[in-house]
């Protein structure tokens, strides 16, 4: 039984240290554990919007302020790193650094200003670690289940079987090249944003059908004998706007389950929003008021074929996964 294991810890430090970095299209995480009998122990962490994939969608490339604000993270996460000794680690880069035009540069730069070398994953990776890092969550009970990771600049969705003493098997996965900034970008320059966002959702519902068919789905989608995990900040967000949160809390928010009602609810009150309000709120703020409503779009078109009740809120990614696959 996979069991849930990530919890910070204060005191005496112990031998052997692991670390995770994923620095995606939009934010730059990292998480440093100790290694224990009861898994990977989080003593130090680290969280920075960096806007990697900010002229992906429209340029093709990482522009230099984006490479500036990664770098400038970055160079915070290889002091951590070396506060601990580490026995393993593994520091990944995902949807910008598989498209940009000069991800080679970026990728020198970076090991030049940091000593960091990033390795940049396939999106059948990512999937399978996001996977890992939220397998805990997955009720074995139901012997499938349909996880969705919305990323900065690309989704994954992935059809897995579930079994009572392992992790998840992943049938068959799908990944589309859309995100919250690289929708986001391109919403700047429509003249319509809720036609825009619904063409988005459109765009996402067929290929969701698509996959559907390809996977053998719909057996089971009747049969009422699939279950549906959220593992990105889209989610997370809905969550914490659903619990009138006065600020967001991880712990509140992981593992929730939200009803087709309360996703309507939520979803339709955030439409509602001004982006002025959509900035002050305190579960949303400055860093994803322009990133909410794309992400929204993206699961709406999720949620439209795969209408299953409840869905599963994972404040879980990547890099809980890397540390799982080190401790293994």
């Amino acid at each position: 039984m996979v069991h849930s294991i990530f919890h910070h810890i204060n005191g005496e430090a112990l031998q052997d240290y692991i670390a995770a970095l994923d620095l995606g299209t939009n934010t730059c995480r990292l998480l440093i554990a100790a290694k224990t009998r009861n898994g990977p122990q989080v003593v130090n962490s680290f969280v920075k919007v960096v806007r990697l994939g900010d002229e992906l969608a429209t340029k093709g490339h990482i522009s230099n302020g984006a490479m500036a604000r990664a770098l400038s993270a970055l160079t915070i996460c290889a002091k951590k790193l070396k506060e601990y000794p580490l026995t393993r680690g593994r520091y990944v880069t995902t949807a910008v650094c598989r498209e940009a035009s000069n991800r080679d540069d970026f990728l020198d730069l970076i090991h030049l200003k940091t000593g960091l070398k990033l390795e940049i994953i396939s999106t059948a990776e990512e999937a399978r670690l996001a996977i890992v890092g939220c397998a805990d969550l997955l009720d074995t009970s139901t012997r499938y289940a349909i996880a969705f990771d919305i990323g900065g600049g690309s989704t994954e969705v992935m059809w897995m079987e579930l079994f009572p003493d392992k992790l998840p098997e992943i049938i068959q996965w799908t990944s589309l090249p859309l995100g919250v900034v690289t929708v986001a970008e391109t919403l700047r320059t429509e003249a319509s944003p809720f036609a825009f966002l619904q063409k988005i959702r459109r765009a996402v519902a067929e290929e969701m059908k698509i996959f559907c068919d390809r996977a053998y789905i719909y057996p089971q989608l009747k049969k009422n004998n699939i279950q549906l995990i959220g593992t990105s900040g889209t989610v997370t967000t809905l969550a914490a706007l659903h619990m009138n949160l006065e600020r967001y809390d991880r712990t509140q928010v992981n593992g929730l389950h939200l009803t087709p009602e309360t996703i309507k609810r939520t979803v339709s009150s955030l439409y509602a929003m001004t982006p002025e309000r959509q900035l002050l709120h305190p579960c949303i703020g400055p860093m994803r008021a322009d990133l909410v409503m794309g992400g929204v779009a993206i699961f709406e078109g999720i949620y439209d074929v795969f209408p299953i009740n409840p869905v599963r809120v994972a404040d879980r990614g990547v890099r809980e996964g890397i540390l799982l696959d080190l401790m293994r």
